[in-house]
């Protein structure tokens, strides 16, 4: 989570790869224009106070992540198999070595989350040196079935991710990259994935945290205007070729002023559906 909103990405036109189109990692068929989204497509980020059961009852992502290598609670089966656990810190790099070779490794794990910024003054941040020293014991040891996002930044414009490709020498890696986008006009998402796309276009892209954030004034997009926000979203990423999952920010309600999600949640601090979560399990990429 982070202020950081479009469209000052647009600026972003630094190409270090090709940007190609490139098949989906989800075993499924040719993505959108058919009515239903790809299987993978769509996921929901659950934030700080959430219930683990709260995935169950949202009812339409096919995956969740939260901030964490575990889970907060007892999950139900298809929340535990449906979790996609994060190495968010450098102080988790040594479970994160433990879990990937553990005799049940999980599928994917997503690395080191906005190293860039602090988000409430209060995350821990690493230059993108310090990060490339502190990923060296999961570099060296990265069990045999996990596939792994590159770290996001909170500034996709910045020079963070460059540099620590550099210092690591370990861009190859990863199996996808990362990306955050808050902003209340959906054609500014599209444009900022694009771009980004245009600079890494060897790997498919995870959008991680979304949301219609960053109105003016704050939190004065309507649930209506977020409704279509996400029907568009998750139908041009669908089609886009290159974008295999949309993770919609938040599953949960959350305090703190944090005006990038306070019109987005899907369930309300008193676990009660706002007028979202349909719009959420009724979008069909169609």
């Amino acid at each position: 989570m982070h202020p950081y909103l479009l469209p000052t990405f647009l600026a972003l036109t630094t190409t270090t790869s090709a940007a190609v189109l490139l098949p989906r990692q989800d075993n499924t068929s040719s993505p959108g224009g058919g009515g239903s989204c790809p299987a993978n497509l769509k996921g929901v980020t659950f934030n700080g106070g959430y219930d683990v059961n709260q995935f169950d009852k949202i009812g339409a992502a096919s995956h969740w992540i939260t901030f964490g290598l575990g889970i907060s609670g007892t999950a139900s089966p298809a929340a535990s198999a449906a979790h996609i656990p994060m190495m968010a810190f450098a102080s988790d790099v040594a479970q994160a070595v433990t879990l990937v070779n553990s005799d049940t490794p999980p599928e994917w794990m997503l690395t080191f989350n906005e190293p860039d910024f602090a988000y409430a003054g209060t995350s821990p941040t690493m230059s993108p040196e310090e990060a490339a020293d502190a990923i060296k014991p999961l570099l060296a040891s990265p069990g045999k079935g996990t596939k792994f996002v590159a770290p996001v930044t909170a500034d996709p414009n910045s020079d963070w991710l460059p540099r620590f490709y550099q210092a690591c020498g370990c861009q190859g890696f990863f199996s996808a990259y990362n990306i955050h986008i808050y902003t209340p006009d959906v054609e500014n998402v599209k444009s900022g994935l694009t771009s980004f796309h245009s600079k890494y276009g060897d790997k498919p892209i995870w959008l991680t945290e979304v949301a219609p954030g960053g109105a003016s004034p704050a939190c004065s997009v309507s649930w209506d205007a977020a409704t279509s926000f996400m029907d568009e979203l998750y139908k041009w990423a669908a089609d886009s070729g290159f974008v295999d999952r949309v993770f919609w920010n938040s599953g949960n309600q959350i305090g703190g002023g944090d005006t990038n999600v306070c019109n987005s949640y899907l369930l309300d601090s008193a676990d009660n559906p706002s007028p979202l979560l349909k719009s959420f399990q009724d979008v069909t990429c169609g």
